[in-house]
């Protein structure tokens, strides 16, 4: 659900400390010692010159057949030119081979795809999660509630949202399986990401998700180093952020060739903007055997606890009369909806995968990943109930109790709105490849199941803002005992999915056709108990989707491409299953309908040259049915998502990539992307008594899609020294379907200075960073949050302004840090 995240709660049932996880992971641990020297190594061309003299016993050469005179002096021999494999030597991956300073990693896939590696993601602050780090790619704008990008996030690639776009962790899907929120945050720490592609709009036939019409993001794992060693990492900057990171590996443990990491991390820091903490614990694990390259079998585990004070829903209304002092209060008055304290998220997640893969004959492989997650989420925020005059659901609520010391004015009630969404998650993938001569064979299968509860229920506020409880074991109940609710619902769902995929490589390799098939079949239900709500709701979808795609090699260095894709989205939300009722009447808050899935037809063409200077381009064009946008309603102090459908929407456009590989020890960088998205038909809205309004909204910009978009990048890194800056343009974004609101554009920039030690006793090049984020330090919106069909209303038809998020002030983070 989308709302915006808490303060730190004071529940020792849940709460673990830092010296606890540490000593946990330490006790774990004990047969962890060293460094894993030179884990990511990789070649640098370094050219030295050598005389070289020939062997007496050389067999001579046709042209040596010749020989001079006897008082002839032999020619002089030319210099022989050797290639030095050298990586540059760093403790944290770093290897500065990767053009563009690790933000063009070589691509071979008949579709638009760009890679970020080590080489930019160990140079960026450590707080920055995934969406955060993917910024300066083309096509993709990212947006959150601060610089230091460990909040809050969101990202759009070519006007597509993120519940459009697909997340992969390895080979598990990692957004919550119905809102479709990637939380890329809570699941990898950036010290363990080895790199992050994107795929800008083509989705992945094998890719075992269900939203990817708008293309998909992969993180990749750093496994288990094959050498004893660790690494610790701390980190202080702006608003008191403190973080303290070690990894342990274990190396070959007993020469059986298992071998395992385990890591732990802690941070902290004051909210951005407004009043209230940040804090977050989080473990990273994997213990794996390598039979052989094809053969290995891993347990991957990941846990993080996040807790954070919300930052204050921004619309334009309150940016232009407020600011960045459009926040929660700090102090707490009796009756105060928006004290920072009421207003709180918190997430615990537990991910666990077990891949395997192995050849089961002579080209013929097998991979299976079994995989469970669990999220326990609670959003927090003030409503103001009446202890005689409530709702539940379309009845009245009666006389409340177990208010206890809340305060009453006499007509409402100060009390603790509580929505958890506990989840849990079962997932299976599986697939065979079989190569015989020039064709490859994929088949697979995925299968996943949901069940997620998610209840609204209230506790009561003391006079000092205080809570009782928000775990519901001292709720406020109707008079009967029963837990007062405005939402009770219990959701399920279950995923089939398979695939066939088929490639020739014909011309000697250099022409490579692909054709596949993907079907896909998803069943819903959902029991909605709130007294007057349409209690059994669900859907059934079912939908195949062809691709194809060629590529062609004219050269070692350059390659043409060109893709046709079909891409599926079920429905967005546990609300577009069920009715949110209001407490303070017995009315629906929520426009319940029954939603058809999304639908797309892409077409790409590219280019790639790959030298000393890479360059990456593609015309792209995208026919989308269905198009579901997020909206919202607010129920107190507390935004809850509402998906609506608002028909058709074409996409096309151009973008650009260009990396330089490293010279000179410079590595510059450039993308941009051009982009034309609109709607193709009209919106159909409500008034307040409930007609339906068309409107003209065919033929309007699409929101969330900036015409252009455009980055630049400088990197330099001489194995001492090394630092990097990036700048960042979003053009402006509309985010209403009438096009009557807009944000501006923005500019971004940020820079990382550094300098690496050689070995100091058991330390292991050991090197101090510093990052600079929002360079300019202006405040600016940076991002949409959530948008709406109009803000300034149409006929009959209220205005209903969006939400922002809002970003801005300049954030410094100092690391030091060290393998051992």
């Amino acid at each position: 659900m989308f709302r915006i995240p808490h303060r730190t709660i004071n529940r020792p049932k849940y709460t673990i400390s830092r010296k606890a996880c540490l000593r946990i992971l330490i006790l774990s641990s004990t047969a962890f010692y060293g460094l894993c020297n030179n884990q990511h190594a990789r070649a640098q061309s370094v050219t030295q010159h050598k005389t070289h003299t020939p062997s007496s016993s050389a067999k001579p050469t046709a042209t040596a057949a010749k020989a001079p005179a006897a008082d002839t002096p032999p020619p002089a021999p030319k210099p022989e030119l050797i290639h030095v494999s050298k990586g540059t030597p760093s403790s944290n991956g770093v290897t500065n081979t990767t053009p563009g300073g690790g933000l063009m990693a070589r691509q071979t896939v008949a579709k638009s795809q760009s890679t970020i590696t080590r080489d930019f993601i160990a140079k960026q602050s450590p707080t920055a999660n995934p969406i955060a780090l993917v910024t300066n790619l083309p096509g993709v704008v990212s947006s959150g509630n601060d610089p230091l990008g460990q909040s809050t996030t969101s990202i759009s690639m070519r006007g597509l949202n993120q519940t459009e776009i697909g997340f992969l962790y390895e080979d598990m899907p990692l957004a919550d399986s119905i809102n479709y929120t990637p939380y890329t945050q809570s699941v990898v720490d950036s010290d363990n990401i080895s790199s992050v592609t994107i795929d800008q709009g083509a989705p992945d036939i094998s890719a075992p998700v269900y939203n990817d019409v708008g293309g998909l993001m992969k993180i990749s794992l750093r496994h288990a180093a094959d050498k004893m060693g660790g690494r610790a990492d701390f980190s202080f900057g702006s608003k008191s952020l403190e973080r303290e990171f070690i990894r342990l590996d274990s190396g070959d443990i007993a020469h059986t060739g298992v071998k395992a990491f385990a890591s732990f991390s802690s941070t902290s820091n004051n909210e951005w903007r407004g009043s209230g903490q940040f804090r977050k614990y989080h473990v990273d694990a994997e213990i794996r055997k390598d039979w052989t390259p094809d053969t290995s079998l891993a347990f991957i585990f990941s846990y993080d606890n996040w807790q954070q004070t919300n930052y204050r829903p921004m619309t334009l209304k309150a940016w232009q009369s407020y600011g960045i002092n459009y926040n929660y209060d700090k102090d707490y008055t009796v009756g105060d909806q928006n004290w920072a304290g009421l207003n709180n998220y918190e997430r615990r997640s537990m991910m666990m995968m077990l891949p395997f893969k192995t050849k089961l004959a002579k080209g013929l492989n097998f991979n299976f990943t079994p995989a469970y997650s669990k999220f326990d989420e609670f959003y927090l925020g003030a409503q103001s109930l009446s202890p005689n005059g409530s709702y539940y659901g379309t009845q009245p609520a009666g006389q409340l109790q177990g208010l206890g010391a809340t305060y009453n004015n006499g007509s409402s009630t100060m009390a603790e709105e509580i929505n958890p969404v506990p989840q849990q998650s079962f997932f299976l993938n599986a697939g065979l490849t079989w190569k015989k001569g020039v064709n490859t064979l994929q088949v697979g299968y995925a299968y996943n199941y949901i069940d997620l509860l998610e209840q609204i229920w209230y506790t009561g506020v003391a006079a000092n803002g205080g809570m009782r409880n928000v775990e519901g074991k001292y709720p406020i109940t109707l008079g009967n005992g029963t837990r007062y609710m405005e939402l009770d619902q219990h959701f399920q769902h279950q995923m089939n999915s398979i695939y066939i995929s088929d490639t020739v490589k014909l011309l000697n390799n250099r022409l490579t056709l692909n054709a596949g098939l993907k079907y896909i079949m998803i069943d819903r239900t959902m029991v909605n108990n709130t007294p007057g709500a349409i209690r059994d709701a669900g859907g059934s979808y079912a939908q195949p989707l062809p691709q194809f795609s060629a590529s062609y090699m004219m050269t070692k260095h350059d390659q043409i491409f060109i893709d046709g894709t079909t891409a599926y989205r079920a429905p967005a939300s546990v609300e577009a299953y069920g009715q949110l009722f209001s407490p303070a009447h017995g009315q629906a808050a929520s426009n319940f309908q029954k939603m058809a899935g999304e639908y797309s037809i892409g077409e790409e063409l590219g280019y790639r040259h790959y030298g000393l200077v890479n360059v990456s381009l593609s015309l792209f064009n995208y026919n989308i049915t269905n198009n579901q946008v997020q909206t919202y309603v607010t129920l107190g102090s507390m935004n809850i998502p509402e998906p609506v459908q608002n028909g058709g929407k074409t996409s096309r456009g151009a973008q650009i990539e260009i990396g330089l590989r490293p010279w000179h020890h410079f590595s510059p960088y450039a993308s941009a992307q051009y982009l034309h998205a609109t709607m193709d038909n009209n919106y159909v809205a409500q008034d307040a008594n409930g007609n339906r309004v068309v409107l003209p909204t065919k033929g309007k910009v699409a929101v969330m899609s900036p015409e252009l978009v455009a980055a630049v990048g400088l990197a330099y890194d001489n194995g001492r020294y090394f630092g990097n800056f990036s700048f960042n343009y979003v053009g402006s974004q509309y985010s209403t379907f009438m096009n009557d609101e807009k944000i501006p554009g923005y500019e971004q920039a940020n820079m990382t200075l550094g300098y690496r030690l050689h070995d100091v006793g058991f330390a292991k090049r050991p090197q101090f960073q510093l990052n600079v984020m929002n360079l300019g330090a202006k405040n600016y919106l940076s991002g949409i949050q959530s948008a709406t069909a109009t803000s300034k209303g149409y006929g009959t038809v209220a205005g209903h302004a969006p939400v922002y998020y809002v970003s801005g002030g300049v954030a410094v983070t100092a690391s030091l840090s060290t393998g051992f």
